[in-house]
Formats: structure tokens, sequence, C-alpha cells
């Protein structure tokens, strides 16, 4: 890694203003807000990022930017806002080696420079470098913190309306039916196993766009993982492996760019530019057949730890991945599993677990060779 240089800006205000409809609810919090961000060739959307974060209802004592390997006028937009923006702003500037460059390093170091001033109650954020922040972003985040017992907030990463639109029809449409899909496996989870801290509406998502971390937690689980892309989905699996509640709150949205070009390897960027190509053959990764979804729930029954990640549940299994041809059949058998469930609501628990998880059929696990369930052996 090159020569780190830092140049901090006081700003206006180090200290959180609290204004807007959230006030009373998380005033007494008290609590230092550190944002981390960072930031490669974003010329052009580096000064609507910081301009949004100057707009929240509940400022920031501080914001990081980590630029990184970066070869456009960023630094120089940036310094166009120098003493005009409500937090300290702090600007970092690395090269790394073109071998070790990548987003999750970049996110994972930013983070760590901003700890570094985080005092023992602090909350990290992270945000990306081409996200607007919804005005209420902080006070919801706080707002989420009050009212759940959890550690880590997660929040929606949404496309910016005017970018939006450029996206082809067909292509929302595929979106919000893999998101329908993928709630009625996550109410399917919830009423098997409720997780109180994290109830009903909720969302899926785990973006490096809006993710806030007390120090406590963030310092418990090292930090961000040392991977070079899907930082944000690793956090997470990371977070449950230690028994740190997660709330997905979904009043808490930034809104991002639709590009086509983006700064990490599998991002959102890349699987936009690859489907406006030809559209992907299955739907995303963490949206699988219902019976698989019942047969780790099985395995969790099997666990103490309630957080045990649903994926180490059933690690020993082959991945089975939904085509997207076969998503209108998948998502009546989830629906069909859902009622179900719903009608049986009455029973004990335990009762509850039982006779739910059961009542499909799915295989015991046996060894790990175990074969994958087929399709057709599927409930419904």
């Amino acid at each position: 890694m090159g020569q780190i240089k830092s140049f901090p800006s006081s700003g206006h205000n180090n200290i959180g203003k609290n204004t807007g409809p959230y006030k009373n609810k998380h005033e007494f919090i008290k609590k230092q807000i550190l944002v981390a961000i960072p930031v490669r060739n974003e010329e052009e959307h580096i000064v609507p990022c910081l301009l949004a974060l100057a707009r929240q209802e509940t400022q920031p004592d501080k914001v990081v930017l980590w630029i990184n390997n970066t070869t456009d006028q960023t630094h120089e937009r940036v310094a166009s806002l120098t003493n005009t923006l409500p937090f300290e702003l702090e600007i970092v500037r690395v090269v790394y080696d073109l071998g070790l460059a990548s987003a999750g390093l970049a996110r994972r170091d930013a983070m760590a420079h901003a700890a570094q001033y985080a005092s023992s109650d602090a909350l990290l954020v992270t945000t990306d470098a081409d996200s607007e922040a919804a005005e209420d972003w902080l006070s919801r985040t706080l707002n989420a913190f009050t009212h759940y017992p959890v550690e880590v907030v997660f929040g929606r990463a949404l496309l910016l309306p005017d970018e939006a639109r450029k996206i082809p029809f067909n292509l929302h449409e595929d979106e919000r039916a893999e998101q329908a899909y993928g709630a009625l496996l996550d109410q399917i989870a919830l009423l098997l196993y409720p997780e109180p801290h994290d109830p009903w509406p909720r969302h899926t998502e785990h973006s490096g766009a809006s993710i806030a971390v007390t120090y406590q937690a963030w310092s418990k689980v090292g930090g961000m993982p040392a991977v070079p892309t899907s930082e944000d989905r690793a956090f997470y699996q990371v977070l449950r492996k230690n028994g740190i509640r997660v709330r997905h709150a979904p009043d808490v949205k930034v809104y991002v760019s639709a590009r086509l070009v983006g700064r990490a390897q599998g991002g959102m960027a890349e699987t936009l530019a690859r489907r406006l190509q030809v559209q992907d053959e299955y739907i995303d990764d963490i949206f699988e057949p219902v019976s698989r979804r019942l047969l780790r729930l099985r395995r969790l029954r099997q666990h103490a730890n309630p957080l045990f990640p649903f994926k180490d549940a059933c690690m020993e299994l082959p991945q089975m991945r939904v085509r997207r041809d076969d998503l209108e059949k998948h998502h009546k058998r989830a629906q069909r599993v859902l009622d179900y469930l719903r009608k049986k609501a009455h029973l004990s628990h335990h009762e509850y677990l039982c006779d739910s998880i059961d009542q499909f059929d799915i295989p015991h696990l046996a060894h790990p060779d175990q074969a994958p369930i087929r399709a057709q052996d599927m409930p419904g």
C-alpha cells in the first residue's frame, strides 16, 4: 500500500444535531456517529453523496473519505466543499498495489481508520460513494437501535429514481418477483423461528451502502472481513456466527446509482450490465427452494444458538438454486407453505416446529454426500 495522507477539515459542527421526528426517541442515546466511505474515481457522485449527508436530520460527528487508487477529479470535487459541511470531514488518500486493491479492502480499511476516533459507545456507519442517503437515514438508523436490542442495523439500497428509469421494465419486474419470493421465504423462517429483535416487516439485503454497527460489535468480530468482494454479506455471516443481533430495517434507505461499470467485481453494476445483455438463468443464490429453507430450519432446531447462520446450517449440502423460468412455481409453493404455517400458529411452539417442518416430508440429514433434493421432490 502506498503512502497515506490525511486532510482533516473541522466543518461547522462536530456535535450531532437532533432535529426531525425522532428527536425525543433517541436524544438520550448521545452516540458518536462516524461514517466511513470507500471512494474510487467518484467525481460524478461524491458531491451529491456528501450533500445528502449534510442534509441529515441527525448529523454524523465525522465522515472519513477513503480515496483509494483514484485517477479522476474526486479529490478536487471534495475540496470544493471544504468548510461548507456541518460535520468534520477527513480525507485519506491511499494507493494500493494493483494486486491487492479491492472494494472489500477499501471498506475494511476505511472503517478501521474511522474506528480510531471511536468512543466505546460509538456507531460506525458505512455507505457507498455513489449513494445519496435519505434525509432521515441516520435518524431512522438510531430509531432502530432504540426500539430493538441489536448491535447492527442494515438498511436498504434502492436505485436513484432518475437512474432507475434507465433500466428496462422487464428487469424491474424480474427484481420485484425475486424480492417477493424472498419475502415469502423470510416470513416462513420467522414463523418457525421468531426473532423478536428483527420482526416482520424487514428486508433481506446486506449492502455496504447502509450498515451501522456498534463499536463494541465491530471490535468483537475484528472489523470487516478481509475479502476482496461481497464484504457486506461476509460481514453479516461473521456477525451471526458471533451471536450478534442484527436488525434489517426497511425504513432505513439510501439511493444508489445504476451505473454499468462498478468498483467491485460481482457487485450491482456488474450484475446489471450482464443482465442488460442476457438475463441470468438463475435468480439470486440467497433465494433457495422452499424445501431447502425448511431443511435448514430443521438443522437449526438441532442447535442451541438461534443465530446459527442458515448457510452454515446446511453447509454440507450441495447448493440449490432457483431457475428464473421456474420462479412462479416456486413462489406458489412457498405461498402454500406460508398459508399452512399461519393456520397452525395456534399450536405450542414446540408442536408448531415439529409439525410444521415435518409436514412437508423434508428428509433428515444423513451424510455429507447426501444427494441434492430434486425439484420434483419439493413440497406442493
